[in-house]
């Protein structure tokens, strides 16, 4: 869909004193870019001037890195445009982003990237990713598609420039399709065109994961879960977990809750089944948490606390802590407890807090927690052990006197100390004590 031939003459006619002028306050992506690449050639000729083609390919010249493109060229770009529509202002920063990370991957394919700055590399296309997503999220899209329907569409078509980046970076082009279809490409009629159009592909026997992917989204896109939840179904590679998370991050922010819960119970099954990786890949348990943090925002804005109590409990023991808070949170005092001599916690490990909080309220609760430490201790069968386990006593004692139990106390005491009579070193530790003579 092209300007019309009017409208190209008027541009072509139109005369401007300094670049600048072609992205303060115009409305068209086209001389946007125009004016990013004439920006961009005179940003890497000045560049260039001091670096030998031969240095900047092996890393040996600093003056000229990726680095640059995102700390010169990038905000140079972002001081050049005004605009009086905010949401305009916001689609041109949205679209200087987009030249950004075309700009980086240009400079990695034609002079590479060294080892030790690789990382950075990758630091910085993740973060100018994200600055994408703020940005979608600052335009209000309804309104900019009802009052500037054309130069949304004309963004969607220089949105597809994207499509170029290198395949390892894959997730990522993928990532920018989820989010930019779900904040600002959001016009359904446009969402049902592609939608049929990659349907037609598909038959027609092209086959791609980023093809089942978008197909995937578009029925996110028109609201039809089941049919997200099949087309994901049938997908023949794995989707990998960040893309479901895009999903559920999104819901969040429309505050869509009951599809939220849909999505939350379709992933469970898949982070069950992959509980054992939790403790051996950084991945997966930054994934796994920021999965339980959406469960606890649905918890909190519907009151349905139970989902999420079931979910905690299913996961144990990654979940302990998790499921420690949550039932201080809503004063379950004894499950706490219970859930501690489960874990076999000793007072050490507990947070000082949440013991003293349920010893203020049930001191009677917190007793098994001591009792199953003192026997632990004891079985080691070493002084230090048993020095320890006097300590604990103590504890106790003042817990059972506090509570108005102390022959409920001295036959504990009888108990144990007949019980472990053989153990010559912790009777030693008990009469030190000064609880058996």
């Amino acid at each position: 869909m092209r300007p019309t031939e009017e409208h190209e003459s008027e541009q072509n006619e139109t005369h401007y004193d300094t670049p600048e002028q072609k992205v303060q306050n115009t409305h068209s992506v086209q001389l946007w870019r125009e004016y990013f690449s004439e920006r961009f050639e005179s940003f890497e000729r000045r560049k260039m001037q001091t670096v030998s083609f031969r240095d900047l390919v092996e890393g040996k010249d600093t003056s000229y890195t990726f680095v640059h493109i995102y700390r010169d060229y990038y905000p140079a770009l972002l001081n050049a445009g005004q605009f009086f529509d905010e949401d305009i202002a916001y689609l041109y920063k949205y679209h200087v982003q987009i030249e950004t990370l075309i700009r980086l991957f240009s400079f990695e394919a034609q002079y590479g990237v060294a080892t030790y700055m690789q990382a950075n590399f990758d630091a910085t296309v993740e973060k100018l990713s994200d600055q994408m997503y703020v940005t979608l999220k600052q335009i209000n899209s309804e309104k900019l598609l009802q009052e500037n329907k054309k130069l949304v569409e004309e963004s969607l078509r220089n949105f597809q420039s994207l499509y170029e980046i290198p395949p390892k970076w894959g997730h990522l082009l993928f990532y920018l399709f989820q989010i930019s279809w779900s904040l600002l490409y959001m016009d359904q009629a446009w969402v049902t065109k592609y939608e049929k159009q990659l349907i037609e592909e598909k038959e027609g026997g092209k086959t791609s994961q980023m093809l089942e992917l978008a197909l995937v989204h578009f029925a996110f896109a028109s609201g039809n879960d089941d049919l997200a939840f099949e087309r994901l179904s049938q997908s023949e590679k794995k989707v990998e977990m960040v893309h479901y998370l895009v999903w559920m991050k999104l819901l969040v922010d429309k505050q869509e809750w009951d599809r939220l819960l849909l999505w939350l119970l379709d992933l469970k099954p898949n982070f069950l089944e992959g509980v054992g990786t939790y403790y051996y890949h950084s991945d997966s348990r930054e994934f796994f948490h920021e999965y339980l943090s959406y469960f606890w925002k649905y918890a909190q804005h519907t009151g349905d606390e139970e989902q999420y109590e079931d979910m905690l409990i299913e996961f144990l023991p990654i979940t302990f802590y998790e499921y420690g808070e949550y039932l201080m949170v809503i004063g379950e005092h004894e499950r706490w407890v219970e859930l501690q001599v489960i874990m076999g916690y000793s007072p050490e490990l507990i947070q000082r807090k949440d013991l003293k909080e349920v010893v203020s309220f049930q001191k009677e609760t917190v007793l098994p927690i001591y009792h199953q430490t003192i026997d632990r201790l004891i079985n080691e069968r070493t002084r230090k052990s048993y020095q320890s386990a006097i300590k604990h006593l103590k504890t106790l004692r003042s817990l059972y006197f506090d509570l108005g139990e102390e022959e409920r106390f001295s036959q504990y005491i009888d108990k144990i100390a007949a019980v472990y009579g053989r153990l010559r070193a912790f009777q030693e530790e008990l009469r030190k004590g000064k609880f058996i003579s």
